[in-house]
C-alpha cells in the first residue's frame, strides 16, 4: 500500500501487486483515459536528477476483466458459504493468505465491501482486529454476484518485518473469524495467523477466470532515501533503470503511487524533463512526500513506490521517521 507498514489505505486500495502491483491499470506503456498530457519541459536539478513536479494524479483502479460482472443479488449469509484458504504467501516483507468463500446455496448472493476480522485465541477468547482497508496484495477480483457454486475471496495480509517481529515477538491467532456485510461471521483460517505487525484486508471480490494485465515493464526501480521528519516535505530519489537495448518511452506520462505509514499519494512523473529512459541507462527522479505533523516516529517505516498500471516497476525501503522539530 498496507504502508508501509501499519497499512491504512484510508478506504482506498492498493493495490498492489505484482503480485506487488495488481491494483492499477496505467503504466510505462499506457495510461488511463483522460490522463493529462506530459508536463511542460522542466530543467533537471543538479547532479542529473529530474526535478519533482507538483502534478497530482488520480488513483487508477485495477480492472481484472471485462465485461463487468453483475451485482445486486441478495447479501450472502453465513449459512450460504463454504470457507477454505490457501497457503500463506509472502513478498517484500508482507505475508498474505487468500480466503475463498464458495456459495453453496441454490441462488446467487453478493459479498460487497470490506469484511470485519476477529482473532480467536487458543482459549477461545475473541479479539477484534482493527484491520486496515487495502491489502498490499490487492483485491482478489471485482465485486460481483456469486452464483451457486462460484467463489469469492478476500486477501488477509500482515507484515513480518516490523520492529516487534524483528525482536522475535509474535501474536498468533489459531483461528480468524470473518464478519460478513449482512451480519454474521464465518471461521476462516485455522493454522495460525501472526498479527504482531498489524493486519490489512482487501474488499470481497470474485477472482477473474482469465485475468488480463499489461505486459511487465522492462524497467527496474530503486529508492534512495535518508531519514524523514514529521511535519516536513520528505525528499527522496527514485531511479528507473532500463537494462534493454531500446529506450523505454514515458509518453503518455505515467503516474506513480507512494505509500508511507497510512499516507497514500498519487503524482505524475516529470516527463517533460525526461520523456524516456535510455537504452542500458537510467533516469533518477526527485520525489517529495508531504508528511503530517502528527506522523508517528519509528525507526522502521516502510516507504513504497510504484508506477501505476500493474506492470511495474515498484520498489520499497525502510526509513527512519523522527518527530517534528
Amino acid at each position: 500500500m498496507t504502508s508501509f507498514r501499519r497499512w491504512e489505505m484510508r478506504g482506498k486500495i492498493f493495490g498492489a501487486t505484482l503480485v506487488l502491483c495488481c491494483g492499477l491499470i496505467t503504466g510505462c506503456g499506457g495510461h488511463a483515459a483522460g490522463a493529462p498530457p506530459a508536463s511542460p519541459r522542466a530543467p533537471a536539478s543538479e547532479g542529473g536528477v529530474v526535478a519533482w513536479v507538483d502534478r497530482p494524479a488520480p488513483e487508477i483502479p485495477y480492472v481484472l476483466r471485462s465485461p463487468p460482472y453483475s451485482t445486486g443479488a441478495r447479501p450472502c449469509r453465513a449459512g450460504d458459504l463454504r470457507v477454505a484458504h490457501g497457503q500463506v504467501g509472502a513478498a517484500t516483507g508482507h505475508i498474505n493468505v487468500r480466503v475463498d468463500l464458495t456459495n453453496r446455496s441454490a441462488t446467487a448472493c453478493w459479498l460487497n465491501g470490506y469484511p470485519v476480522l476477529w482473532g480467536v485465541a487458543a482459549d477461545g477468547a475473541v479479539t477484534p482486529l482493527h484491520a486496515q482497508r487495502g491489502s498490499f496484495f490487492g483485491p482478489p477480483g471485482p465485486s460481483a454476484d456469486i452464483a451457486s457454486g462460484q467463489t469469492a475471496a478476500i486477501n488477509v495480509s500482515g507484515w513480518d518485518a516490523c520492529p516487534l517481529a524483528l525482536d522475535g515477538e509474535h501474536r498468533v491467532y489459531p483461528e480468524l473469524l470473518i464478519g460478513l456485510p449482512a451480519g454474521g461471521s464465518v471461521p476462516a483460517y485455522r493454522t495460525g495467523f501472526d498479527a504482531v505487525c498489524g493486519v490489512s484486508v482487501s474488499p470481497f471480490g470474485v477472482p477473474a477466470d482469465q485475468p488480463r494485465g499489461p505486459a511487465p515493464s522492462p524497467l527496474a526501480a530503486r529508492i534512495t532515501a535518508g531519514p524523514a521528519r514529521a511535519g516536513t516535505d520528505f525528499g527522496y530519489l527514485v531511479t528507473l533503470a532500463n537494462p534493454t537495448a531500446r529506450a523505454v518511452s514515458l509518453r503518455p506520462c505515467p503516474s506513480y503511487a507512494e505509500f508511507l505509514d497510512g499516507i497514500v499519494l498519487y503524482y505524475y512523473l516529470n516527463c517533460g524533463a525526461a520523456p524516456a529512459v535510455p537504452a542500458h541507462g537510467s533516469v533518477t527522479f526527485q520525489m517529495r512526500l508531504r508528511l503530517p505533523a502528527g506522523l508517528a516516529s519509528t525507526p522502521d517505516a516502510k516507504l513504497d513506490w510504484q508506477l501505476q498500471g500493474g506492470a511495474g516497476p515498484a520498489a520499497a525501503v525502510l526509513i527512519q521517521v523522527g518527530p517534528r522539530s
